[in-house]
Formats: structure tokens, sequence, C-alpha cells
């Protein structure tokens, strides 16, 4: 019985038991756990003759000994009026198997008793039968051992109430129990004040095979390798039988890791083998689970024979704070000029293995512009807050940081997010200064927006474009993080007429100078871009006169000079060219006008004779340097 210094019962204590010297004896079981009124049970089994000294020690080093005499069974039979014999001294478990127990009575002379005799038998848990009427009396007897901490007496097993001598022994048949342990077999005879009492064990044991396996962990997380926690939990495979008892010791048990996040995690140090171990006196198995450096969770499973256990799962939880990343979304918000505009923070934090922290970590933010909610706390790595535009506003871009607490210190990070206002300012960062007035050449376009601090505005922003020749398209600009821009396509035009015209005359190449605007919000800027002819080309060129005139008659002619593309072509010089005209007079000079047409020639025809005649003139520019002819037909009036 075991008790604390204020003698109080204590329960849940391993109670050792051993016997000296060796050769005379044995306890079974050799270790014992008190119950809820402190008492531990063996069973001493003699084997030779003399002095036993029982010792029964606890964990702290505290025993206690007794001292018991083992005599011959025909000294007993000389002192003892009842023997007590069972057969055989343990059975299984399992509410079929049985012993045989004799009781011999004697009188005090040594002469067996007469025939008819009534012997009481009980089994069950041991208790001081007060009333000595054989059996437990409930509120009169006093429970000694309580084995399943009930409170109360329980029968273990089964066996008659009575029996009658016959040649001074009563015969009874002792079935087991379903529940291991120590059945107390005790045996009653007499008259009322000359009864005569003793008791036998009979040790219960578990059946020899295994029917289920329950497995737990010791705790129900871990820290993964390395970083400063708990790195180990041990897993215990407990063994039952059949009848829910637990089995005897050296079952091997096998355990085996069925899927872990594959950081290293393992068993005994095997990390991806199975590892066996074998069951000690409680019907355990046990085995350590070690993490690695990955943190998730881990699926064990046991197995006894071809009995599966169901799995048990341990979380391997990250370390502490080593990393951590702050981002926002959008990256810019016209909040400069308006406020509670909001932003979607997120922070993450990861161990030094880049596993995400537990669950709870406390995050800190701060910005020095507008505002930010101090503190939340993370869920699977992570903590979302808002940010919201305001006051105090210094130059648009508002530092938002975000800090936590790691093994070696804070650990923080900062972005910056853009807060932006309205259009200030409008430049062209690039432009075609030329096109060529083919009504196909395209340049690029691009155009930067920025605020009035120079920040990007925010994306999608609206850009006006307009050109007085050729034609480009409106938009937006992109994407306000990286750049505030807005590309796009000028694309040329053939023209109606030539507006650069220099004095003196002469062709400079330059059809027009055009203004390309660009425009958002109330701002703009605009920039030149050169539409350029090209050469005289004879085949767009044209002589427009009568196609047939009178012999002697004159008629005037005019000349339109264009380029390869229709563009007119201006300050073109004009002369009449007699040499290479046939049947008549051509004369005049002149320059072409902004519509390309040179006017004041003049062709008088021949009086008789031919039926056609060849006009030509020449463009003496020196994009030109090209003649040009028109055949006409000749005639009478």
């Amino acid at each position: 019985e075991v008790k604390d210094d204020q003698d109080r019962a204590l329960s849940g204590v391993r109670v050792s038991f051993s016997v000296s010297p060796a050769s005379i004896g044995y306890c079974t079981p050799t270790e014992d756990i008190t119950d809820v009124n402190g008492l531990a049970a063996t069973v001493f089994t003699a084997t030779d003759l003399g002095t036993a000294t029982i010792q029964a020690s606890t964990e702290g080093a505290q025993s206690k000994t007794a001292q018991i005499d083992v005599i011959s069974a025909e000294e007993e039979q000389a002192t003892e009026p009842l023997e007590i014999d069972i057969n055989p001294l343990w059975l299984p478990a399992d509410g079929i198997s049985a012993s045989a127990v004799r009781a011999t009575l004697r009188d005090s002379t040594g002469t067996l008793v007469e025939n008819g005799t009534v012997v009481k038998f009980t089994a069950g848990e041991d208790f001081d039968d007060v009333d000595g009427d054989g059996y437990y009396s409930e509120g009169i007897d006093k429970l000694r051992y309580d084995t399943n901490g009930d409170g109360k007496w329980n029968p273990i097993g089964i066996i008659a109430p009575y029996a009658l001598t016959q040649d001074g022994i009563a015969e009874v048949t002792y079935t087991a129990g379903l529940r291991t342990g120590t059945a107390y077999i005790k045996v009653t005879t007499g008259p009322a004040g000359r009864q005569v009492q003793d008791y036998t064990t009979v040790l219960l044991v578990p059946t020899d095979t295994v029917a289920y396996v329950v497995l737990t962990s010791q705790h129900p997380s871990i820290q993964v390798r390395g970083t400063g926690g708990v790195e180990v939990t041990q897993i215990t495979a407990t063994c039952y039988d059949d009848n829910g008892n637990r089995v005897d010791q050296d079952f091997p048990v096998e355990f085996y890791i069925i899927n872990g996040p594959g950081g290293g995690e393992n068993l005994n140090g095997k990390e991806s083998e199975a590892d066996t171990v074998n069951t000690n006196q409680y019907g355990e198995a046990h085995v350590t689970l070690s993490s690695g450096t990955m943190s998730g969770t881990v699926r064990i499973r046991a197995k006894a024979g071809s009995t599966l256990s169901y799995s048990t799962l341990v979380t391997i939880c990250a370390g502490p704070p080593y990393d951590i990343s702050i981002g926002v979304i959008p990256c810019n918000i016209r909040g400069w000029d308006k406020d509670c505009v909001e932003a979607n923070l997120c922070a993450c934090v990861v161990d030094q293995y880049g596993n995400p922290v537990p669950d709870l970590t406390a995050v800190h933010f701060s910005t020095e512009e507008g505002m930010v909610q101090p503190a939340d706390q993370t869920k699977d790595g992570c903590v979302y807050t808002k940010y919201l535009s305001g006051d105090p506003r210094n130059d648009g871009l508002a530092i938002i940081r975000a800090e936590t607490v790691g093994e070696s210190g804070t650990v923080k990070d900062s972005t910056v997010l853009i807060v932006s206002g309205p259009p200030a300012s409008v430049t062209f960062l690039s432009y075609p200064p030329s096109l060529l007035a083919d009504g196909i050449s395209k340049g690029d376009v691009v155009v930067r927006v920025l605020d009035v601090n120079d920040n990007f505005v925010v994306g999608g922003t609206p850009v006006k474009m307009k050109t007085g020749f050729g034609f480009v398209m409106d938009g937006a600009t992109s994407d306000g993080c990286y750049a505030s821009l807005y590309e796009t396509e000028l694309l040329s035009e053939v023209l109606t007429q030539d507006y650069s015209i220099p004095d003196p005359y002469s062709d400079d190449g330059v059809g027009v100078v055009n203004v390309l605007t660009a425009k958002s919000g109330f701002v703009s800027a605009s920039v030149n871009v050169t539409f350029l002819t090209g050469h005289t080309y004879s085949k767009n060129c044209e002589i427009d006169m009568e196609g047939k005139v009178p012999y002697g008659a004159t008629v005037p002619i005019v000349v339109i000079i264009k380029d390869r593309y229709g563009n007119p072509l201006g300050g073109h010089r004009i002369v009449a060219n007699q040499a290479q005209t046939t049947n008549g007079t051509i004369t005049g000079t002149g320059y072409t006008n902004a519509f390309g047409e040179a006017t004041g020639f003049a062709f008088t025809a021949a009086i008789t004779g031919a039926e056609t005649a060849i006009v030509t003139l020449c463009d003496e520019d020196p994009r030109g340097d090209v003649c040009i002819a028109k055949k006409i037909e000749l005639g009478e009036d």
C-alpha cells in the first residue's frame, strides 16, 4: 500500500517486487500500478524451503520488505486445517479456460473432516471478510485491492458458491474472467464464530494473439529540427487481445510513416524504413519520432502481425520567425487628394527552413503616411490588413513596415505604396520625328504621365491623343507600379496638298509639319512630326489639256506633279520642252502650287499635215528631274 506524507493513498504509482534469495521463489507480476486505494499486488510462488524476503519498491527509491516462511507440504498439513490447491496457477483471460480448485479440510487433530461439510468459495478482488460469512457483504466487508479502481468489489471469473466435502476434500472449477490480473479465490468453512478461512490466487494473463492496436503520441505537435523547441515525441502502440486486455511482452510491432512533409522526419533514426519494436510487459511498444526541416503533418501507423492500427497524426510546427515579406495590392492608389482609399496588405512569415510560422504569431505594421492597422496575428503563416489614405501626407510614397519577433531579435520588411494624385505632367518619351506620307508608315509613341509629386499615376488613367494629320488612338496608362506610360502608334496619311513650300521656290521634301498632342486630365504636351513627301513620280504626274486640237489652234496646258504615293509636290519649276514636242509649238515656264499644279503653258498646233502631236514638259526641280509627255490628236476644226 502506497501513501503520501499525509497518509493519503496514491494511485498510478509503479511498484516493483523482488524476492531474496532468488532461489527460494519469484513474484508474478514483477511490477504493478497502484489503484485508487493505493494498493499494488503480486503473487509469490515458492520454489524452495526457507525464509523469503519480499521487497516492494517505488520509482522514488522508497521500499518496504516482508518475510514469508516457506515450509514443506507435510508441515503445512500438520499445522493448517485448510489447504487450497489450484491447478493451473495461471489462465488466459478468455472467459473459457478453467482451473481445478481443491480444498482439503482437517480438524484440530489433523483428521479429515466428515463428508458433507459445506465449503464456500468466492473469486474476485481481495477483501477483508469482516462478518466471516465467506462472501463479500456491501457496507460490512472491507475492500483490500480494487483492481479496476471503481470503488467497489467485483467478481473475477466464475466459481461455484459452495461445495460439499467428500473424504475431506471439496472440489470446484474456476473459469477465467475476461480481465487480466490476479483473481483472489477465498475458501471459507466452519460454523459461525469458528470459521476457517484462507485464499489462493490465479493469475489471468492475456491471450497469445493481438486483436487490435491503439496508437498514441506523447505530444500532438513538435517543432522542426534545430529551432529550439521539442523536436521528438514518443509514439506508443498498445496491443490488446480479443477481450480488451493488454498483451504480454515480446510481441513484435512494426512502425512506419505513411506520409509526411518530407523534410527528414524519422522513426528511431530511420527516415525511409519501418522500425520493429517488441512490446514490454505492459503490452506497449515505443518508437521515437524526430522532426525534420519541413513543417506539416506526419501520419504514422503500426502493425502487429496482420493487425493494423488506425493511423495517428503528429503536427511538425515551424520554428520561430526567421524572415518576413510584405506586399501590397494594388501598388498604386488614387489617395493623394482623397481620404480612406484602401489598399490590401499581406505579410508572410517563415522559419529558417521556409516553413510558415505557427498560427497566431503577432505581426506589427506601421507607416509614416496615411494609416495602417497596427497589429494582427498570422494564419497559415500570413497576416492580412488594410492601408487607408489620409494625413499625414508627405511625398506620396507610403513606406509600410511589418515586424515580428524572431529567435535572434526583430525580423522586419517594408514595401512602398504609391499614393498618387491627378495628372500633373505629360511627357513624350518616344515619338517618330518624321513619317513618310504614304498612308502606311507608322511610328511608336510613348507618353509618360506623372502626378504633382512626380509619382506614377494609377494605372488606367485616360490619355486623349490628337493629331492634325494621320491617325492615332486614345488610351490609358499602365501599370502605375513600375511605369506610368501610354503606348500607341501614329499612322501617316497621303496628303491632299503640299503644306510646306519654301521661298524661293524649291521642294524641301516636307509635306507638312504635323502637331501630335497628348492630354491627360487638365495637362497636355505636344510634339511635331514631319510628314515627308517623295520625288516626282512620272506615272502619277499629268498633263491636263485638250485631247484633240484643231490645226493652227492654241490651247492652255496645266501640269500636275505628284510623288509615288500621290502627294502633290509644290515649288517644282516646270518648263516646256520644244525639242521633244512634235507637230506644234509649246511655250511657258511655271512653278507648281500647293496642289502640285503648274499653269501658264500653251500649245499651238501645226497648220496642216500630221494627225497627232507629242506635247512634252520637264520638271527641273532637284527632287524632280523628269519629263512627261502626252499624245494628242490634230485635225480640222
